[in-house]
C-alpha cells in the first residue's frame, strides 16, 4: 500500500483476506482507498416449508467450513423443516473431511430460529444483514422485494452459495457483521474514480450570489461570499 524500494505506492487496496489482511486494511484507511472490512463468513437461510432440507443443510455446512468464527443460521416458520435440516446436517457431517472443524464452528456461532410468520423472518434478516442470504420461499418475488440488507442473495433450493463463491459472477468480497446496512460488495465501479465539472455563465453566477453570501455569513467565511460578489461586479 505505501510502497517499497521495488513496489510503488498504490491508490487502492481491494479484495478478500484473513483477519490479518482485514486489520492491515483497517490501519490503512485514509492512507489508501479500501473496499470494505469483511469479517468472518456469514450465511442466513430464510425458508418456509418449501425448503429442501438436503440443500439447506449442505449450504449451512459449506459456510461453516470457512472458519471457526463463521456465523451460520436458519430462520423458518416450519418446525418440521427445522428438525429435518438438523437431522440432515448430522447425516452429511459424517462424510466431510473437515467434520470436526465444522462442528466446532457450528457450536460457536450456529443458530436456528423458529418464527410464527415469514414477516418475522424478513425482519430478522434485515436486522442481521447477512453476508449470504439463501431465500427459499413460495412467494419469492414478494419476499425478495422486502429484503433490504444482504450482501448477496441466492434464490430457491437449487441456488448453491458455493457457486456464488467460485463461479456465478457476483462479488465474493461482501459486507459482514451488519455492514450490509451501509456497504455493498466489491463492484467493478469501485475501480473507477469520479469527479465533478462545473461551468457557470454570468446569469448563473448572479443567481447564486444571495445563497452563497448567506451560507458565508452563517459560517463566518466572508471570502467565500466575496469570491462570488466580485464576479457579479465584473
Amino acid at each position: 500500500a505505501l510502497g517499497t524500494r521495488r513496489v510503488g505506492r498504490v491508490d487502492k487496496i481491494f479484495g478478500p483476506g484473513n483477519a490479518f489482511v482485514v486489520e492491515a486494511k483497517r490501519q490503512l484507511v485514509g492512507a489508501v482507498s479500501i473496499d470494505l472490512l469483511p469479517g468472518p463468513s456469514e450465511i442466513l437461510v430464510l425458508s418456509d416449508a418449501t425448503g429442501d432440507p438436503v440443500c439447506i443443510a449442505a449450504d449451512l455446512l459449506a459456510q461453516a467450513e470457512h472458519g471457526g468464527d463463521s456465523v451460520v443460521g436458519l430462520v423458518t416458520n416450519s418446525a418440521a423443516l427445522l428438525k429435518r435440516v438438523q437431522a440432515e446436517m448430522t447425516r452429511q457431517l459424517e462424510g466431510l473431511s473437515r467434520a470436526k472443524y465444522i462442528s466446532e464452528s457450528l457450536k460457536k456461532a450456529g443458530f436456528a430460529i423458529l418464527v410464527k410468520t415469514i414477516d418475522e423472518a424478513v425482519k430478522i434478516c434485515n436486522d442481521f444483514a447477512p453476508e449470504h442470504l439463501s431465500l427459499v420461499v413460495k412467494d419469492e418475488k414478494t419476499r425478495l422485494a422486502q429484503i433490504k440488507t444482504a450482501g448477496a442473495i441466492y434464490l430457491g433450493n437449487l441456488s448453491a452459495i458455493a457457486v456464488g463463491d467460485f463461479l456465478a459472477g457476483p462479488s465474493h468480497t461482501l459486507p459482514t457483521g451488519g455492514a450490509g446496512k451501509s456497504f455493498s460488495g466489491l463492484r467493478a465501479d469501485q475501480f473507477q474514480r469520479r469527479t465533478s465539472i462545473v461551468k457557470m455563465d454570468a446569469a448563473s453566477v448572479k443567481n447564486s450570489l444571495a445563497v452563497v453570501q448567506e451560507f458565508a455569513r452563517i459560517e463566518g467565511l466572508d471570502a467565500h461570499g466575496e469570491s462570488v460578489r466580485l464576479r457579479v461586479e465584473r
